[in-house]
């Protein structure tokens, strides 16, 4: 098994310990086993280690040793790992090894979080050698039945290692580089902070591109289970936008809902958006779609069974998403609510170009974005729309002449 196990256990470098013991049992069968015994730095290990194969974790994980080194008196706040697996992001199998059978409820309460990926164990001191073995078992039978699981740990590694030469390499060249980049941005009239981001986001996406042990597993990537519909649209809808968090910065590409049937993405260049007193907006309603649907294709959604149309009746349908009509745009798996993920969101070029004041743009934003590259395309085929300039048709002689 490659990767990284963490055992987070306060006792698990206590000499003796069952814990300690169960620990080097574990190491003998050449796992990288990383011992973590203190619930502060499990925290600060979940942060560091993007990816780990599994964490063994102690329920009754106790942290005993709570005062700050160097202030007296000074003591950090208690935490449970409850409390940390309420908040955490964590992409690898999740072993809760406890001394005590925990409760139905907070079974329940960390199944709907994390799922199949959060399992559970009571602790037999008795048994080392049965308990190692059967943790050794369920970890990997875990990666078994999760193979789908390998290509992000690999995804994962190749980043850890990108982002370390990267930041090696800007190092070498200008130990200052962050301030370079800053000050040029500024200069230039953009916004500084999205620039050193974008910068690295390039520099580390032309580096991953190039991994050949990423490129390797995704090329040699099979399955043969087919999708479901719904869990296709859950997918795009997080491929196509991004959801902010309340303290996220006014981004091209930001959603807003200026009433119950009245949305806007902004189009404003992130570099103004400071600067003026008015964003421009593209307006659409959330009926839009149904009722182009109901005029261009005769169509009437919510009416009629689409699952019973005819296949070419359906094929003329379904052309509506290659947005090959200049003057309109559509996103699918728009996030007009929450849980619904079938209703797609219906531009009209010729109509859709507003400007609002900032001011009363306040309160409006949801809390989602359009992503790149859509945002950009989104800006463009709206330029593009009214930027087309028309010619006269030629003769019908002279397209046959120059096709004989």
């Amino acid at each position: 098994m490659e990767g990284v196990v963490v055992f987070a256990d306060n006792k698990v470098l206590e000499v003796d310990s069952f814990e300690n013991k169960l620990f080097n049992k574990l190491k003998e069968e050449s796992y990288s086993v990383l011992p973590v015994c203190s619930i502060h730095d499990l925290e600060s290990t979940i942060k560091a280690i993007s990816t780990f194969k599994a964490m063994i974790l102690d329920w009754n994980f106790k942290n005993e040793d709570t005062e700050i080194e160097g202030f007296e008196g000074v003591e950090l706040p208690n935490r449970t790992p409850e409390q940390i697996l309420d908040v955490a992001d964590i992409y690898s199998l999740i072993y809760i090894y406890s001394e005590t059978e925990l409760g139905a409820d907070i079974k329940t309460k960390l199944q709907q979080r994390y799922g199949q990926k959060v399992q559970f164990k009571k602790k037999t001191p008795g048994a080392i050698d049965e308990d190692a073995t059967a943790i050794i078992k369920d970890i990997k039978d875990f990666e078994d039945a999760n193979k789908h699981m390998d290509i992000p740990f690999v995804w994962s590694h190749a980043i850890n290692q990108s982002v370390q030469r990267i930041f090696y390499e800007l190092e070498k060249a200008d130990p200052h580089w962050i301030k370079e980049i800053r000050d040029t941005a500024e200069k230039d009239g953009g916004e500084p902070t999205s620039e050193i981001i974008d910068v690295f986001h390039h520099i580390l996406n032309e580096s991953l591109i190039q991994n050949k042990d990423l490129r390797t597993a995704l090329d040699e990537y099979t399955c043969e289970e087919s999708g479901i519909e719904e869990n296709t649209a859950k997918l795009y809808r997080r491929i196509y936008y991004s959801q902010l968090t309340q303290d996220a910065p006014i981004m091209t590409g930001d959603i807003f809902k200026f009433g119950n049937e009245e949305y806007g993405i902004l189009i404003t260049p992130e570099c103004e958006v400071n600067k003026r007193e008015l964003l421009d907006f593209l307006i659409f309603k959330k009926s839009g779609i149904n009722e182009f649907l109901a005029k261009n294709n005769t169509y009437n959604r919510g009416k009629e069974d689409y699952t019973n149309f005819r296949p070419s009746r359906k094929d003329k349908i379904r052309k509506v998403f290659n947005n090959e009509e200049l003057s309109i745009h559509i996103l699918p798996s728009f996030p007009f609510s929450e849980e619904t993920y079938n209703t797609s969101a219906y531009i009209n070029f010729k109509e859709a170009f507003t400007s609002i004041k900032k001011v009363d743009c306040d309160n409006k934003r949801t809390l989602y974005k359009l992503n790149a590259p859509y945002i950009h395309q989104l800006r463009q085929r709206y330029v593009a729309f009214f930027g087309k300039y028309g010619v006269p048709a030629i003769p019908q002689g002279l397209r046959d002449f120059n096709l004989k």
